[in-house]
């Protein structure tokens, strides 16, 4: 039976599987002292460490990073920073972890939801890529793009910037939460960052009807085998 929604090619996602990037009710915000540094000209914590920034000289939110076996329930609507960035940097998929393309050479495979149209050339997203494969359980799984998906190719997907809390210089008040912020703005040095944002460069969009031809071409029989390797690297994460 057709499960309203979802393509008739896939078989069932795996119950109990969660994608790497997504944070869970352990993993909450951690207390921190906002300061201003004067020699930088820039937002710092009070008791900063070199794990808080990234390779840009971000700052990135402090969130909590307990044991497996403590982090709690799920919370599928929320990404953790740290394996966002990690997924970002790395190009990880965003499901089971593992390198999206060993060789670093491309193309990629990014998700969305339709409802904005196809991925453009030069549009940015803080969604990690994923495998074909992966995309099948994500299309499940993902509250987002449950019944309305689409994708593309990309061949590059340079750091464009940050999504994170601008804070104002002088007063230090919160200024704008949730906002994209590019890597060359002045206002990154006041930003607490929890996502990394890509620019997707040599876009080739891709439909549902796409996405389920390849689908299609590795069988069901590899998909559920697909989907319980999948499984347990997610498991394992």
């Amino acid at each position: 039976m057709t499960r309203p929604g979802l393509p008739s090619v896939l078989p069932p996602a795996p119950a109990g599987i969660m994608p790497f990037i997504v944070r869970y009710s352990g993993e909450t915000p951690l207390p921190v002292r906002l300061g201003r540094d004067r020699v930088r000209g820039r937002l710092r914590y009070a008791d900063e460490t070199r794990f808080d920034r990234d390779g840009w000289g971000t700052l990135w939110e402090r969130v909590a990073l307990p044991p497996k076996g403590r982090r709690g329930s799920p919370r599928p609507e929320h990404v953790h920073p740290y394996r966002q960035r990690r997924a970002m940097l790395d190009l990880w998929c965003q499901i089971c972890r593992r390198p999206v393309d060993p060789d670093y050479a491309g193309p990629y495979l990014f998700l969305h939801r339709a409802d904005g149209g196809p991925l453009k050339e030069g549009e940015r997203t803080d969604k990690p890529p994923v495998h074909v494969v992966c995309a099948g359980v994500s299309v499940q799984l993902c509250p987002r793009l449950r019944g309305s998906f689409a994708g593309a190719w990309v061949e590059h997907a340079p750091t464009w910037g940050m999504k994170g809390a601008v804070y104002h210089p002088q007063t230090l008040d919160l200024h704008q939460a949730g906002v994209d912020v590019p890597l060359e703005s002045p206002y990154r040095r006041w930003t607490i960052a929890f996502s990394t944002v890509v620019e997707l460069q040599g876009v080739t969009p891709l439909t549902p009807a796409d996405l389920e031809d390849q689908w299609a071409r590795l069988g069901r029989d590899r998909l559920e085998h697909e989907f319980e390797r999948i499984a347990k690297l997610a498991m394992a994460a």
